[in-house]
Protein backbone atom coordinates (compact mmCIF):
# COMPACT_ATOMS: atom_id res chain seq x y z
CA UNK A 1 0.00 0.00 0.00
CA UNK A 2 1.65 3.78 -1.25
CA UNK A 3 -1.35 5.59 0.05
CA UNK A 4 -1.95 7.09 3.17
CA UNK A 5 -4.90 8.67 4.99
CA UNK A 6 -3.81 12.26 6.45
CA UNK A 7 -4.79 11.79 10.30
CA UNK A 8 -4.61 14.63 13.27
CA UNK A 9 -1.17 16.35 14.05
CA UNK A 10 0.72 13.42 15.26
CA UNK A 11 1.48 13.69 19.11
CA UNK A 12 2.95 10.79 21.92
CA UNK A 13 0.63 9.33 24.21
CA UNK A 14 2.76 8.94 27.85
CA UNK A 15 1.14 7.16 30.94
CA UNK A 16 2.15 7.62 34.26
CA UNK A 17 1.56 5.59 37.34
CA UNK A 18 -1.92 4.80 35.93
CA UNK A 19 -3.84 2.44 37.94
CA UNK A 20 -7.48 0.66 38.19
CA UNK A 21 -8.98 -0.70 41.19
CA UNK A 22 -12.14 -2.18 41.62
CA UNK A 23 -12.94 -3.27 45.03
CA UNK A 24 -9.96 -5.29 46.77
CA UNK A 25 -8.76 -5.63 43.40
CA UNK A 26 -6.14 -4.22 41.70
CA UNK A 27 -6.71 -4.64 38.09
CA UNK A 28 -3.28 -2.49 36.59
CA UNK A 29 -1.01 -1.23 39.22
CA UNK A 30 1.01 2.26 38.39
CA UNK A 31 1.94 1.76 34.53
CA UNK A 32 4.00 3.73 33.56
CA UNK A 33 5.03 4.14 29.36
CA UNK A 34 5.43 5.99 26.30
CA UNK A 35 4.19 5.53 22.69
CA UNK A 36 5.90 8.11 20.58
CA UNK A 37 4.02 9.41 16.90
CA UNK A 38 3.76 6.87 14.37
CA UNK A 39 5.13 3.82 16.85
CA UNK A 40 3.15 0.54 17.48
CA UNK A 41 3.47 -0.32 20.18
CA UNK A 42 1.74 -4.41 21.87
CA UNK A 43 0.43 -5.07 25.18
CA UNK A 44 1.26 -8.70 25.67
CA UNK A 45 0.27 -11.12 28.29
CA UNK A 46 -2.08 -13.36 29.44
CA UNK A 47 -6.03 -12.99 30.10
CA UNK A 48 -6.31 -11.11 32.99
CA UNK A 49 -3.13 -9.45 32.87
CA UNK A 50 -4.48 -5.86 32.34
CA UNK A 51 -4.23 -5.55 28.44
CA UNK A 52 -7.84 -4.55 28.28
CA UNK A 53 -8.21 -2.58 31.27
CA UNK A 54 -5.36 -0.22 30.04
CA UNK A 55 -6.53 0.44 26.99
CA UNK A 56 -10.14 0.55 28.32
CA UNK A 57 -8.48 3.90 30.65
CA UNK A 58 -6.67 5.47 27.84
CA UNK A 59 -10.00 5.06 26.26
CA UNK A 60 -12.14 6.54 28.94
CA UNK A 61 -14.34 3.87 28.91
CA UNK A 62 -12.88 3.05 32.64
CA UNK A 63 -12.00 5.35 35.01
CA UNK A 64 -8.82 5.36 36.75
CA UNK A 65 -7.73 4.95 40.26
CA UNK A 66 -4.93 6.75 40.16
CA UNK A 67 -2.26 8.01 38.06
CA UNK A 68 -2.46 10.33 34.23
CA UNK A 69 -2.77 9.56 30.72
CA UNK A 70 -1.50 12.66 28.58
CA UNK A 71 -1.65 12.80 24.83
CA UNK A 72 0.02 15.42 22.85
CA UNK A 73 1.02 17.18 25.82
CA UNK A 74 -2.79 17.63 27.74
CA UNK A 75 -3.64 15.22 30.24
CA UNK A 76 -6.97 13.59 29.05
CA UNK A 77 -7.37 11.08 32.19
CA UNK A 78 -10.83 12.60 32.97
CA UNK A 79 -12.01 13.68 29.42
CA UNK A 80 -14.87 11.73 28.36
CA UNK A 81 -14.52 9.15 25.48
CA UNK A 82 -15.41 11.58 22.54
CA UNK A 83 -13.08 14.41 23.67
CA UNK A 84 -10.14 12.04 23.63
CA UNK A 85 -9.68 12.10 19.44
CA UNK A 86 -9.19 8.34 20.23
CA UNK A 87 -10.09 5.69 17.67
CA UNK A 88 -10.67 1.95 18.48
CA UNK A 89 -10.94 -1.11 16.87
CA UNK A 90 -12.41 -3.84 18.71
CA UNK A 91 -12.69 -7.83 18.32
CA UNK A 92 -16.21 -8.15 17.51
CA UNK A 93 -15.24 -5.41 14.75
CA UNK A 94 -18.74 -3.54 16.08
CA UNK A 95 -20.36 -2.97 12.71
CA UNK A 96 -23.79 -2.09 11.99
CA UNK A 97 -25.86 -5.22 10.48
CA UNK A 98 -28.20 -3.12 8.80
CA UNK A 99 -26.03 -0.83 6.93
CA UNK A 100 -23.98 -1.49 3.94
CA UNK A 101 -19.99 -0.84 3.82
CA UNK A 102 -20.46 2.93 2.55
CA UNK A 103 -22.81 3.57 5.10
CA UNK A 104 -21.19 1.90 8.09
CA UNK A 105 -18.15 4.33 6.96
CA UNK A 106 -19.96 7.49 6.51
CA UNK A 107 -22.82 7.47 9.04
CA UNK A 108 -20.00 8.60 12.19
CA UNK A 109 -18.98 11.44 9.68
CA UNK A 110 -22.43 12.53 9.53
CA UNK A 111 -23.04 12.76 13.12
CA UNK A 112 -19.97 14.71 13.58
CA UNK A 113 -21.42 17.52 11.21
CA UNK A 114 -18.50 16.81 8.57
CA UNK A 115 -19.42 18.73 5.31
CA UNK A 116 -20.24 16.03 2.43
CA UNK A 117 -17.65 17.11 0.29
CA UNK A 118 -15.49 16.15 2.62
CA UNK A 119 -16.98 13.05 3.71
CA UNK A 120 -17.18 11.90 0.07
CA UNK A 121 -13.70 12.68 -0.49
CA UNK A 122 -12.14 11.05 2.52
CA UNK A 123 -14.79 7.63 1.75
CA UNK A 124 -13.31 7.16 -1.58
CA UNK A 125 -9.76 7.37 -0.17
CA UNK A 126 -10.04 5.06 2.85
CA UNK A 127 -12.10 2.52 0.53
CA UNK A 128 -9.61 2.26 -2.21
CA UNK A 129 -6.52 2.27 0.71
CA UNK A 130 -8.22 -0.84 2.03
CA UNK A 131 -9.06 -2.80 -0.87
CA UNK A 132 -13.16 -2.39 -0.47
CA UNK A 133 -14.34 -0.38 -3.36
CA UNK A 134 -16.04 -3.07 -4.52
CA UNK A 135 -17.72 -4.16 -1.52
CA UNK A 136 -19.41 -0.57 -0.78
CA UNK A 137 -22.89 -1.91 -1.31
CA UNK A 138 -22.61 -5.15 1.16
CA UNK A 139 -23.68 -5.55 4.57
CA UNK A 140 -21.39 -6.98 7.17
CA UNK A 141 -22.61 -10.83 6.80
CA UNK A 142 -21.92 -10.84 3.03
CA UNK A 143 -18.38 -9.95 4.13
CA UNK A 144 -15.47 -12.51 4.99
CA UNK A 145 -13.74 -11.99 8.49
CA UNK A 146 -10.52 -10.52 7.05
CA UNK A 147 -13.33 -7.77 5.00
CA UNK A 148 -15.28 -6.88 8.01
CA UNK A 149 -11.68 -6.53 9.99
CA UNK A 150 -10.28 -4.08 7.16
CA UNK A 151 -13.99 -1.97 7.64
CA UNK A 152 -13.60 -1.41 11.08
CA UNK A 153 -9.99 -0.13 10.20
CA UNK A 154 -11.42 2.22 7.62
CA UNK A 155 -14.02 3.67 10.40
CA UNK A 156 -11.51 4.14 12.92
CA UNK A 157 -9.09 5.46 10.55
CA UNK A 158 -11.78 7.74 9.39
CA UNK A 159 -12.03 9.73 12.42
CA UNK A 160 -8.52 11.01 12.24
CA UNK A 161 -7.72 10.33 15.49
CA UNK A 162 -4.50 11.31 17.46
CA UNK A 163 -4.50 8.01 18.41
CA UNK A 164 -5.22 4.09 17.85
CA UNK A 165 -5.92 1.09 20.28
CA UNK A 166 -6.51 -2.40 18.27
CA UNK A 167 -7.94 -4.62 20.88
CA UNK A 168 -6.98 -8.07 19.48
CA UNK A 169 -8.68 -7.39 16.14
CA UNK A 170 -7.64 -10.44 14.28
CA UNK A 171 -8.30 -12.63 16.71
CA UNK A 172 -11.56 -14.01 15.00
CA UNK A 173 -9.77 -14.59 11.74
CA UNK A 174 -7.85 -17.74 10.88
CA UNK A 175 -4.21 -18.36 11.60
CA UNK A 176 -3.66 -17.92 7.44
CA UNK A 177 -5.36 -14.76 7.12
CA UNK A 178 -3.73 -13.04 10.36
CA UNK A 179 -0.52 -13.72 9.02
CA UNK A 180 -1.69 -12.79 5.23
CA UNK A 181 -3.02 -9.25 7.34
CA UNK A 182 -0.51 -8.98 9.30
CA UNK A 183 2.18 -6.86 6.90
CA UNK A 184 -0.72 -4.92 5.42
CA UNK A 185 -1.91 -3.76 8.64
CA UNK A 186 1.39 -2.74 10.21
CA UNK A 187 2.40 -0.94 6.95
CA UNK A 188 -1.12 1.14 7.29
CA UNK A 189 -1.05 2.18 10.70
CA UNK A 190 2.62 3.19 10.60
CA UNK A 191 1.69 5.37 7.73
CA UNK A 192 -0.62 7.38 9.72
CA UNK A 193 2.07 8.86 11.94
CA UNK A 194 0.01 8.55 14.56
CA UNK A 195 0.54 6.21 18.39
CA UNK A 196 -0.77 3.04 18.19
CA UNK A 197 -1.12 0.53 21.35
CA UNK A 198 -2.33 -3.01 20.30
CA UNK A 199 -3.42 -5.67 22.36
CA UNK A 200 -2.79 -8.96 22.00
CA UNK A 201 -2.43 -12.58 24.04
CA UNK A 202 -0.61 -14.01 20.61
CA UNK A 203 3.32 -13.34 20.69
CA UNK A 204 3.65 -14.14 17.36
CA UNK A 205 1.45 -10.97 16.16
CA UNK A 206 3.20 -9.01 18.89
CA UNK A 207 6.60 -9.76 17.55
CA UNK A 208 5.57 -9.37 13.78
CA UNK A 209 3.69 -6.16 13.88
CA UNK A 210 4.47 -4.22 16.59
CA UNK A 211 7.88 -1.86 16.73
CA UNK A 212 8.21 -2.29 20.61
CA UNK A 213 6.39 -5.19 23.06
CA UNK A 214 5.20 -4.50 27.01
CA UNK A 215 5.11 -7.62 28.68
CA UNK A 216 2.41 -7.52 31.55
CA UNK A 217 1.14 -9.74 34.32
CA UNK A 218 -1.05 -9.43 36.87
CA UNK A 219 -1.84 -5.73 36.31
CA UNK A 220 2.09 -4.82 36.15
CA UNK A 221 4.59 -4.09 33.85
CA UNK A 222 7.47 -7.00 33.17
CA UNK A 223 9.06 -5.47 30.44
CA UNK A 224 9.44 -3.05 27.57
CA UNK A 225 11.73 -3.27 24.48
CA UNK A 226 11.71 -4.77 20.67
CA UNK A 227 11.34 -8.74 20.67
CA UNK A 228 14.66 -9.20 20.11
CA UNK A 229 15.51 -7.09 23.61
CA UNK A 230 12.63 -9.32 25.26
CA UNK A 231 13.77 -12.29 23.89
CA UNK A 232 17.32 -12.54 23.97
CA UNK A 233 17.71 -10.74 27.04
CA UNK A 234 14.42 -11.28 29.05
CA UNK A 235 14.31 -9.14 32.36
CA UNK A 236 12.56 -12.53 34.73
CA UNK A 237 11.18 -15.59 33.66
CA UNK A 238 8.16 -15.06 33.15
CA UNK A 239 9.12 -12.81 30.43
CA UNK A 240 11.41 -15.85 28.60
CA UNK A 241 8.74 -18.53 29.07
CA UNK A 242 5.59 -16.23 27.76
CA UNK A 243 7.54 -15.36 24.61
CA UNK A 244 9.53 -18.30 22.22
CA UNK A 245 7.47 -21.03 20.11
CA UNK A 246 8.29 -23.78 21.30
CA UNK A 247 8.56 -22.65 24.87
CA UNK A 248 11.82 -22.11 26.77
CA UNK A 249 13.09 -25.27 28.52
CA UNK A 250 13.88 -25.01 32.53
CA UNK A 251 15.96 -27.06 34.51
CA UNK A 252 17.19 -26.92 38.26
CA UNK A 253 21.00 -26.58 38.95
CA UNK A 254 21.65 -26.72 42.79
CA UNK A 255 22.45 -22.54 42.43
CA UNK A 256 19.50 -21.31 40.39
CA UNK A 257 17.58 -22.32 37.38
CA UNK A 258 18.62 -22.63 33.69
CA UNK A 259 16.65 -21.43 30.43
CA UNK A 260 17.70 -23.31 27.46
CA UNK A 261 15.93 -22.03 24.59
CA UNK A 262 15.38 -25.36 22.34
CA UNK A 263 16.86 -23.80 19.15
CA UNK A 264 19.84 -23.71 20.92
CA UNK A 265 20.63 -26.93 22.03
CA UNK A 266 22.40 -29.93 20.26
CA UNK A 267 21.72 -33.52 20.54
CA UNK A 268 24.58 -35.86 20.63
CA UNK A 269 25.33 -39.85 21.11
CA UNK A 270 25.11 -40.89 24.69
CA UNK A 271 28.17 -41.42 26.15
CA UNK A 272 30.22 -38.95 23.88
CA UNK A 273 32.75 -36.21 25.81
CA UNK A 274 31.42 -32.89 26.35
CA UNK A 275 33.89 -30.27 24.87
CA UNK A 276 35.31 -26.77 26.95
CA UNK A 277 31.85 -24.10 26.91
CA UNK A 278 29.75 -26.65 26.63
CA UNK A 279 27.46 -28.56 29.16
CA UNK A 280 24.82 -31.53 28.88
CA UNK A 281 22.46 -33.89 29.86
CA UNK A 282 21.84 -37.27 29.21
CA UNK A 283 18.46 -38.43 28.17
CA UNK A 284 16.02 -40.29 26.33
CA UNK A 285 14.22 -39.27 23.02
CA UNK A 286 10.89 -39.92 23.79
CA UNK A 287 9.01 -38.86 20.56
CA UNK A 288 9.45 -36.27 17.58
CA UNK A 289 7.17 -33.72 16.50
CA UNK A 290 7.63 -33.05 12.47
CA UNK A 291 6.47 -29.58 11.48
CA UNK A 292 7.27 -29.43 8.35
CA UNK A 293 10.02 -26.71 8.20
CA UNK A 294 11.29 -28.09 11.37
CA UNK A 295 11.53 -31.19 14.00
CA UNK A 296 11.11 -30.79 17.86
CA UNK A 297 12.72 -33.49 19.54
CA UNK A 298 11.70 -34.06 22.96
CA UNK A 299 14.26 -35.62 25.10
CA UNK A 300 12.81 -37.47 28.73
CA UNK A 301 16.05 -36.61 31.32
CA UNK A 302 16.35 -38.19 35.00
CA UNK A 303 15.33 -35.51 37.61
CA UNK A 304 14.80 -32.23 34.73
CA UNK A 305 11.23 -33.68 33.16
CA UNK A 306 11.03 -33.29 29.08
CA UNK A 307 13.35 -30.78 27.47
CA UNK A 308 12.39 -29.65 23.48
CA UNK A 309 15.05 -29.67 20.74
CA UNK A 310 13.99 -27.52 17.76
CA UNK A 311 16.41 -28.35 14.15
CA UNK A 312 18.40 -32.10 14.41
CA UNK A 313 16.83 -34.77 12.67
CA UNK A 314 19.11 -37.53 13.85
CA UNK A 315 17.87 -40.33 15.41
CA UNK A 316 14.24 -41.48 16.12
CA UNK A 317 14.66 -42.68 20.01
CA UNK A 318 16.72 -44.18 22.39
CA UNK A 319 20.01 -42.29 24.50
CA UNK A 320 21.30 -38.91 23.51
CA UNK A 321 23.39 -35.85 25.18
CA UNK A 322 21.41 -32.65 24.92
CA UNK A 323 23.91 -29.93 24.95
CA UNK A 324 24.24 -26.47 24.69
CA UNK A 325 26.98 -23.40 25.21
CA UNK A 326 27.35 -22.27 28.40
CA UNK A 327 26.55 -18.13 26.96
CA UNK A 328 23.46 -19.88 25.69
CA UNK A 329 22.17 -20.03 28.72
CA UNK A 330 20.06 -17.83 30.55
CA UNK A 331 20.06 -17.61 34.54
CA UNK A 332 16.82 -17.24 36.78
CA UNK A 333 16.75 -17.46 40.56
CA UNK A 334 14.92 -20.32 41.82
CA UNK A 335 12.93 -18.71 44.20
CA UNK A 336 11.60 -14.76 42.39
CA UNK A 337 12.53 -15.67 38.64
CA UNK A 338 14.98 -12.53 38.34
CA UNK A 339 17.43 -13.01 35.81
CA UNK A 340 21.24 -13.60 36.91
CA UNK A 341 24.40 -12.84 35.30
CA UNK A 342 25.29 -15.40 33.14
CA UNK A 343 27.03 -18.58 34.72
CA UNK A 344 31.11 -18.16 34.69
CA UNK A 345 32.59 -21.17 32.40
CA UNK A 346 31.20 -25.00 33.91
CA UNK A 347 30.16 -28.27 33.28
CA UNK A 348 26.76 -29.16 34.99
Amino acid sequence: MTQSLNTSTAAGLRLRELSRRVQQQTLLDRLTLEVAPGEILALLGPSGCGKSTTLRLIAGLDRASSGEIELGGAVITHLPPAQRQVAMVFQSYALFPHLSVERNLSLGMELRGVPRADIARDLEQVLALLQLEGLRQRRPAELSGGQRQRVALARALLRKPALFLLDEPMSNLDAQLREDLRGELRTLLRSTGVPVVYVTHDQHEAMGLADRIAVLREGRLQQIGTAAELYNTPTNRFVASFLGNPSINLIETPERQLGLRPERLKLAPAGSSCEAGWSMLEGTISHREWLGDRVITHVQCPGQGSLKVVGDAGQAAGPVQVRWRHEDALSFERDGGGRLLPLTTRSQ
